[in-house]
């Protein structure tokens, strides 16, 4: 049985039908997932924090062309009960007038299909931090050095770590955050 908190929280964002969408779809095999997870982590060099990018591509990518339906969602990643990236708000729209949105921003994006989580940034995030770090050092103990990305099911992760949703990214914010990687690799 899918969250039901999760399914309105779809519908406030992105509508009833996207809520319903989300709901009916069952995920067979996560092996496409992966595939589609590993083809952007070769393709995109390690950047620290970019969350909202990575997951926006993926979603993107897995909407797209195989008409799965992810949804990138922006909240707070919570470690051994320490907030370890903490979302006060949910990312900017982009305007009609095309112009650049640049401010900050504390949270930290996934994706969710069918119960599942999708990470491509928090081992990335992790291995880059210098020092002690409550997030480093659980997610080295958790799953060990050089790992690329999480994939697993909600109630599969590991005790300690917990993914809490606030806000579901609209098409126009996925799609901003897109143009935003691809500008930042020089795609463009």
């Amino acid at each position: 049985m899918k969250n039901s908190k999760f399914t309105q929280l779809i519908a406030r964002y992105r509508g009833v039908d996207d809520a319903q969408q989300y709901q009916d779809y069952i995920l067979d095999n996560p092996q496409l997932l992966l595939n589609v997870a590993r083809d952007i982590m070769r393709n995109v060099p390690p950047t620290f924090g970019a969350c909202a990018m990575l997951s926006s591509m993926w979603a993107g990518y897995l909407k797209d062309h195989y008409s799965i339906p992810a949804m990138v969602v922006a909240g707070d990643l919570k470690i051994s009960g320490k907030t370890i990236f903490k979302c006060k708000k949910n990312l900017p729209e982009p305007t009609k007038s095309g112009k650049v949105i640049s401010s900050s921003w504390s949270g930290h994006c996934w994706i969710e299909v069918d119960g599942w989580i999708g990470d491509l940034s928090v081992f990335r995030t992790a291995y880059q931090v210098e020092g002690p770090s409550v997030l480093k050092d659980f997610i080295i103990s958790s799953f060990g050095q050089n790992r690329g990305a999480l994939l697993c099911q909600q109630q599969d992760l590991p005790p300690g770590m917990k993914y809490v949703p606030k806000y579901v990214l609209k098409d126009n914010q996925i799609d901003g955050l897109i143009s935003g990687l691809a500008h930042s690799m020089n795609l463009t």
